[in-house]
């Protein structure tokens, strides 16, 4: 691979269900908003492109072809591939969706993490989740090196706990990025 360190990744780890690819789609539709934005509306060819590792669900290859097609953006579902089959560019931007396995995750963590990459990684949480099971699930990701929080189904949780699902993450320093609710794509991920 020839690339730098200009090359962007995105990738969106997180249990089955967590609202993972609802957080690539939204967050996604917000860069090209911004990118449309700089350059007065003129886009030629999309400066990104999805790859979908997830194949946890039979049906999310085809739901992740059906919204980048709604979008105008180049997306590659191929489940078989691991993510050292696919030609990579350093002048794309990638967002990376994974699948709900967590083996199959810490191997898509390893390949992405590699400097030339320069990958950003976000840990889709529900807000709702029991704060002993987050426990848990914090141990089962503890490969995650460096990565942010974006909370999901923030709608179903009332204040007082997002109160406790944020001083939870506080204590042990780990940053909450955005918040998401459960709704379609068009609306804004919240960035804290």
């Amino acid at each position: 691979m020839n690339q730098d360190n200009k090359t962007r990744t995105y990738m969106f780890i997180g249990i089955p269900g967590s609202g993972k690819s609802n957080v690539l789609f939204k967050f996604l539709r917000q860069k090209i908003l911004e990118k449309r934005r700089h350059d007065n509306g003129k886009m030629t060819e999309p400066p990104c492109e999805v790859l979908s590792f997830n194949d946890f669900n039979i049906c999310a290859g085809e739901m992740c072809r059906k919204i980048c097609r709604m979008m105008s953006v180049p997306c590659k579902t191929e489940i078989s591939k691991a993510p050292e089959d696919y030609s990579y560019r350093a002048d794309k931007t990638y967002f990376v969706d994974t699948s709900g396995n967590l083996g199959e995750q810490k191997s898509v963590y390893d390949f992405f993490s590699k400097s030339v990459f320069a990958a950003k990684c976000f840990l889709v949480i529900p807000a709702v989740i029991d704060l002993q099971i987050l426990s848990v699930i914090l141990e089962q990701y503890s490969f995650l090196k460096d990565f942010q929080v974006v909370l999901t189904f923030c709608d179903f949780a009332n204040d007082e706990r997002m109160k406790q699902i944020s001083e939870f993450f506080e204590s042990r320093k780990i940053r909450i990025e955005a918040r998401n609710t459960s709704g379609i794509i068009d609306e804004s991920l919240e960035f804290l």
